[in-house]
């Protein structure tokens, strides 16, 4: 080595190895510093543009809650970020695209209707406007689907546009309500210490209780927290009600071929999936005359005749079918009971009965579908009207014609009453009045409030004597003749005439939820304090008037029976109705919602999403 040093040719070679080897180190330097800026700016890339595609997930939501009230989806404007340093200038492309997308929910158990956000985030460099178009563009892509929900009327427990009665009174929670679900009211939600209860005699809320107006109290300063367990608030905006069902309109299978029969009956009864029915259409007004008589039956001297009209119900077999994971839409007059399988809801235009028991075919009648250790993963049924939902008091059989008081009578083997599993929703604006409901207001309420007795079919002899009160009095009354406070009138109970028909009626076991226009009756007292004393116990169905109090007991004057009221088999209480609420919220609609069940909508346009799940996916090839 040290002859090589010495040697000219020798330094030479030892020189220009260094310079090589100097060169190498310096091209290994310079590569892994660039190596190092270029994995920097990769990973600058990345993290922004992570940041940018959750930006757009949130941004993409606030558009849907905006503007898309048809349901579609549609794409978002695309948009431009830059973000300049002193060593560093990038584009930021931000593209999303909104589409209907079915959504899982409650940690993976349910599926329900949503909508997916598909986000794509792209970078280039430089900024300005020769960046949006410069083939310079990184490789770092991301790509994003962030799932989101509408919120529905089904995730209410309780919820009322107006917390007032159908006579536009206000009606308040008392001790023995206790709500589990969230609560909202568009006006002041009223309070009353009575009733006794588990809770000092006041309401108990378990989920969070919102109102547009404030908590009012008949009964002095409330113990708030002691009442409202999940919380508060007051002021809140109003969320609006449309009185149409327009996803199940829009959406929905049309029943009996879409045949709009305003003047007609559908009895539906509902076998899993399966659905038949009967067809009851209305006839024209038929005119009928009664002689009055004294002393009737059988009558001694005839004093008048009354001339009035009467409608008949004509039945016959209707459509069946199947439905599942849909909704339907009745254009008529809907009677419903069964069973339910899947995903269902029904919707009538008009009036809505509540034939029967609503039950789960994957839950016991009686137990909770969303018990944890018995979740029932598959069925969710929606009831809408755009009036009201009633529970039906009696009807005659379209098959045998018989009378029948199903639900008076003992549910499940248990007490009488009615089962419903499903969620509710009454949005009637304004129907046509009803005995019990004046302002045709959409109403979760009950049918027949104001039992009175009424005198039977009756034999003397080999004579069958029928609708005995027509020959007795003056029908239509007038104001000099008024009909009697104690004595039915005419037609008023479905089952007219009924000698003893039914006070108290049992239990209302709902597992659902309940939203409806104004706060409808479901136990009303014997003595009315809706309606001025003045006019206490005239009969105008029109405006609401149905005669004194349903308790009265009385001697037929000619006949050897006694006209009263009673309570069905097994219920208790001193008034009509339903005393017992044995209301649970179903915390599955928490997650999903039965098909098209009407949509929350908060007053000036925004409509509230929930959040579901954010996850990164592989680019797609198109975008």
């Amino acid at each position: 080595m040290m002859n090589l040093m010495h040697n000219q040719r020798g330094n030479l070679a030892v020189a220009l190895a260094l310079a090589i080897l100097g060169i190498m180190s310096g091209l290994t330097m310079s590569v892994l510093a660039m190596r190092d800026t270029v994995g920097f700016n990769y990973d600058y890339e990345g993290v922004q543009s992570l940041h940018f595609l959750r930006s757009e997930g949130k941004r993409a939501q606030t558009l849907v809650e905006k503007m898309d009230y048809s349901g579609g989806g549609f794409s978002a404007p695309d948009k431009y970020a830059e973000v300049s340093g002193s060593h560093l200038k990038r584009t930021f492309h931000l593209r999303t695209k909104i589409e209907r997308d079915n959504v899982t929910t409650g940690g993976g158990m349910f599926f329900t209707g949503g909508y997916a956000i598909r986000s794509l985030v792209t970078s280039a460099k430089g900024i300005g406007g020769s960046a949006q178009w410069t083939q310079d563009r990184s490789i770092v892509k991301k790509y994003g689907i962030h799932y989101i929900r509408r919120t529905s009327f089904a995730g209410y427990h309780y919820f009322t546009d107006t917390d007032q009665s159908v006579n536009s009174t206000p009606v308040y929670f008392w001790g023995p309500d206790v709500i589990y679900g969230k609560v909202h009211s568009n006006s002041d939600i009223w309070l009353k210490q009575l009733g006794g209860g588990q809770n000092g005699g006041w309401p108990t809320f378990y989920g969070k209780v919102t109102t547009a107006g404030a908590i009012q109290s008949f009964s002095g300063q409330p113990p708030y927290a002691q009442i409202f367990r999940g919380g508060y608030m007051e002021h809140v905006n109003p969320i609006e009600f449309n009185p149409q069902a327009t996803l199940i309109i829009n959406n929905g299978q049309p029943f009996a071929g879409g045949a709009h029969l305003p003047n007609s009956i559908f009895l539906v009864t509902v076998g899993g999936s399966q659905y038949t029915s009967y067809r009851g259409d209305m006839s024209d007004n038929i005119r009928e005359y009664a002689t009055v008589w004294t002393n009737y039956p059988p009558g001694v001297d005839s004093l008048y005749r009354n001339n009035y009209t009467v409608r008949d119900t004509v039945w016959s077999t209707g459509p069946g079918g199947a439905l599942s994971n849909q909704s339907i839409y009745v254009k008529s007059n809907l009677w419903i009971r069964g069973t339910f399988s899947g995903k269902q809801t029904w919707c009538s235009k008009y009036n809505m009965m509540l034939n029967r028991d609503i039950i789960y075919s994957g839950t016991a009648a009686g137990a909770a579908p969303d018990n944890p250790d018995n979740m029932n993963l598959n069925d969710f049924t929606g009831l809408v009207s755009e009036r009201s939902i009633l529970i039906q008091y009696g009807y005659r059989d379209p098959i045998d014609s018989m009378r029948y008081r199903p639900n008076c009578q003992p549910t499940a083997g248990t007490s009488p009453g009615i089962m419903i599993y499903a969620a509710m929703c009454a949005l009637g604006p304004q129907g046509d009045p009803t005995p019990e409901n004046p302002s045709g207001a959409g109403v979760f309420s009950f049918e027949y409030q104001r039992p009175h007795s009424s005198v039977p079919a009756y034999r003397l002899g080999n004579v069958i004597y029928d609708k005995i009160d027509l020959h007795r009095r003056r029908y239509p009354q007038t104001t000099a003749q008024l009909w009697p406070q104690n004595i039915d009138y005419p037609w008023y109970n479905p089952l007219w005439p009924e000698r003893i028909p039914m006070n108290e009626r049992g239990t209302i076991t709902l597992y659902g939820s309940v939203a409806q226009r104004r706060r409808g009756f479901v136990h009303r007292s014997n003595y009315d304090t809706e309606h001025q004393p003045a006019i206490y116990g005239l009969w105008d169905i029109p405006a609401g008037y149905l005669g004194g109090p349903p308790n009265t007991a009385y001697n037929d004057p000619v006949l050897p029976i006694v006209l009263s009221t009673t309570n069905a088999p097994g219920a208790t209480g001193a008034g009509v109705g339903y005393s017992e609420k044995n209301y649970h919220f179903d915390e599955r609609l928490s997650f999903a919602q039965p098909p098209d069940f009407p949509e929350v909508h908060v007053r000036g346009g925004l409509t509230p999403f929930e959040s579901e799940n954010w996850t990164l996916r592989h680019v797609p090839r198109t975008f």
